[in-house]
């Protein structure tokens, strides 16, 4: 089987071209989804309202998972979690299922946390 030979200016798939890129990338798989489980946990076990020290961390985590996942795909050698390119489109389809998923999780975890366990 050929290869095509490979442009100087392309990066291959999950090359780490910088501390940039490998922190952008560890915050949108491992370092932010961790926060976010933590900072969940906290909602609900304060149960202090709904608009709390914790609920702006929590809005700052997500967006900087969003941020890392646009620091890794501006950087030509961004991957996906199965390991394959990245295209913008992953991009957009990660933004539109981690936005609505945040905001449904911070929400209950508000009720549960404010409403239910009071």
């Amino acid at each position: 089987m050929a290869t095509e030979p490979r442009n100087d200016n392309e990066k291959e798939v999950g090359e780490i071209s910088s501390l940039t890129v490998l922190l952008g990338r560890l915050t949108w798989m491992v370092i932010g989804p961790a926060a976010l489980v933590y900072v969940i946990y906290s909602i609900v076990s304060s149960g202090d309202g709904w608009f709390t020290p914790w609920d702006f961390a929590f809005v700052i985590i997500a967006a900087l998972m969003i941020g890392g996942r646009w620091i890794e795909q501006r950087s030509g050698g961004a991957m996906t979690v199965m390991g394959h390119r990245s295209t913008s489109e992953h991009f957009a389809r990660y933004v539109r299922i981690l936005l609505p998923a945040a905001i449904g999780a911070w929400i209950v975890a508000n009720v549960v946390g404010n409403h239910l366990l009071t």
